[in-house]
């Protein structure tokens, strides 16, 4: 398997990629998935075809990962961890000292992946992906110049840039 950049010539397989992953009320539309190809920094892990995909940016020095999806199966094969550390290297040669992600709540499969990658549970979204269904803020410190990282676990109540709006992080409580 190896790993390239995302280009424009990609999208007909992304999208089959977004369907194959998320619900049709939850996953992006072509024209979002066209653009996060064209401006953002997006990866493709391909074994043959296309078999995962990761995009996201880095802006003030923080990394925000817009979406990773695998397809099904290819899960549980490492796809997902090698597109996060790609994509991780990358936002941290674009500038980004932590990133961060929303995760569903109830995938508990991807969060055990973030977990062991590294992010933290920072705070619970509620109603992110609609009424009902929450998201988990995750974070994490990008490897340093010197080669070092760590989670990352902000104190409760402190701001999170993300983009051009703030959140305001919650303490995470496990039901």
């Amino acid at each position: 398997m190896r790993i390239r950049r995302g280009r424009p010539g990609d999208l007909p397989t992304v999208l089959a990629l977004e369907r194959a992953c998320f619900p049709p009320e939850v996953a992006f539309p072509p024209e979002t998935v066209a653009l996060i190809l064209a401006e953002a920094t997006a990866l493709v892990a391909e074994g043959g075809s296309i078999v995962g995909f990761v995009a996201g940016f880095a802006r003030g020095g923080w990394g925000k990962v817009l979406t990773l999806e695998v397809l099904p199966e290819g899960r549980g094969r490492g796809v997902g961890r090698r597109l996060m550390v790609a994509l991780e290297e990358e936002l941290a040669s674009q500038g980004a000292k932590a990133a961060l992600l929303e995760v569903s709540a109830e995938n508990e499969r991807a969060v055990a992946l973030y977990a062991g990658l590294g992010y933290g549970k920072v705070g619970l979204l509620r109603g992110y992906y609609g009424p009902g269904r929450d998201a988990l803020l995750m974070i994490r410190r990008l490897k340093r110049p010197d080669g070092g990282s760590g989670s990352f676990s902000p104190p409760e109540g402190r701001e999170v840039r993300e983009g051009g709006a703030f959140l305001q992080t919650t303490k995470y409580i496990d039901k």
